[in-house]
């Protein structure tokens, strides 16, 4: 008993020390990456060392892992199916093949490091205060995840309430979440969520760039759906063993039948997402264009999608649909290719829309210098992202202009969901009438 508290104590104290060291201390170009990296290493190391993988290899569920990364890719394809119709952002790192590993070692590290850490912490703690772990624990993480210095650079209120409402609800509905399948399924299934999100964020090029009030919302709401969802994978009888309910209560929960694993189709949900996310910005040699006005009709008409592929001047003909920007035009003009002209080394198109009465100023081009070209009209499906737009739209600007709206409805989706998700864990015993 002695030795299993001072393991306890050693990795906490552990944890807490490379925490403040790697707060305090600053490091420049390279180093910032390399410093923190070696610097969780002596935990990761310690913590495996205490759990051995005889133990790690028990612990682990082959379903609570997998729909970890499912509630993962759930997560991201929410964040990228709003950021479809609001906006997204490219990511502020390089990704050349050096900083790519680069990246991939930096946030690795402190994350196996903190996994094997959790499990170990979570499984060690006695079943009748399961809960009270859990919550603490979660409290922990979420905070070390943070440097010290922006927890210690926190002074108006109002930028501490923006910051609660941002960043540590989600932080904290996630770390929940992450502490639940550490419980059940050893560091494999945290890893595998947390892991998930984490390289997302480092590693793609572009990122989903919603209103933090909506981002809040659902990094908030996902790991409580997620939490919801492990619980109902797990048999009654591994929850009972770990403490989440009691021995009556398992017996009485009806023992699930073999159904088709949901893997393929939340898999094929987070393809779809990767292609809208790359697709909406031409990473994938396409590009969709929802049609705003009525210049090309017949040919062309509002809510109309209109796809493009880039291809250089020299190859643009008569007759073709291009798609160009005029100087301080905010969105790209689609119009019909009516001339095409070559003079000296460059290239001349003039444009008009079809259901205009006068052409387009030229617009001049070099050879080689690529243009939008039409190759796929989709009718009237633009109007979906037209009306999603309207709507998300009017949403944010409610929840931004009501700040307090919305730190009420995060606070307001982990305490209803918690009360949820005890309520179903911990149902009241019901008598069963025996007949005579």
């Amino acid at each position: 008993m002695r030795t299993e508290k001072a393991k306890k104590i050693l990795i906490i104290t552990l944890i807490i020390s490379l925490y403040l060291f790697s707060g305090l201390t600053s490091f420049k170009e390279l180093m910032a990456y390399i410093i923190p990296t070696i610097c969780w290493i002596p935990l990761a190391i310690t913590t495996l060392y205490i759990c051995s993988f005889e133990n790690i290899r028990q612990w682990f569920n082959k379903q609570v892992t997998l729909t970890a990364i499912l509630i993962a890719a759930l997560q991201l394809s929410a964040l990228i199916g709003v950021s479809f119709f609001t906006s997204f952002g490219k990511s502020p790192y390089t990704h050349t093949p050096t900083a790519i590993a680069l990246y991939i070692a930096y946030f690795t590290s402190p994350l196996i490091a903190f996994e094997l850490s959790r499990a170990y912490l979570i499984k060690s703690c006695p079943k009748k205060r399961i809960f009270i772990g859990i919550a603490l624990l979660s409290l922990f993480y979420t905070f070390i995840s943070y440097p010290l210095t922006k927890l210690l650079s926190l002074g108006e209120p109002a930028e501490t309430a923006k910051f609660i409402g941002s960043s540590l609800l989600p932080t904290l509905a996630q770390n929940i979440f992450a502490t639940y399948l550490a419980l059940l399924s050893g560091p494999a299934a945290s890893i595998a969520y947390l892991g998930v999100l984490e390289a997302f964020e480092w590693l793609s090029p572009i990122l989903p760039n919603p209103p933090w009030a909506i981002k809040a919302l659902i990094t908030t709401l996902t790991p409580t759906i997620g939490f919801l969802m492990v619980t109902q994978t797990v048999s009654p009888f591994t929850l009972m063993r770990y403490g989440i309910i009691s021995r009556e209560e398992a017996k009485r929960r009806p023992r699930k039948t073999k159904k088709p694993s949901p893997s393929l189709s939340w898999m094929a949900i987070a393809i779809i997402a990767l292609i809208l996310i790359w697709g909406s910005t031409g990473l994938l040699g396409f590009q969709p264009n929802i049609i705003a006005s009525g210049s090309m009709r017949p040919t062309l008409d509002v809510g109309d999608i209109a796809i493009t592929i880039q291809t250089t001047a020299d190859k643009i003909k008569v007759g073709d649909i291009i798609q160009y920007w005029r100087s301080g035009e905010p969105a790209p003009t689609i119009h019909r290719a009516i001339e095409v002209s070559k003079s000296g080394g460059t290239i001349i198109i003039v444009t008009k829309g079809d259901a205009n009465t006068a052409p387009d100023e030229p617009i001049t081009l070099t050879p080689t210098q690529r243009i939008g070209k039409v190759i796929l009209i989709i009718p009237k499906m633009g109007w979906v992202s037209i009306y999603m737009k309207m709507a998300i739209a009017a949403a944010i600007t409610y929840l931004t202009e009501n700040q307090l709206a919305a730190y009420t409805a995060a606070t307001v989706v982990i305490a209803a969901s918690a009360i949820g998700a005890y309520k179903n864990i911990n149902r009241p015993k019901t008598r069963i009438r025996r007949r005579k």
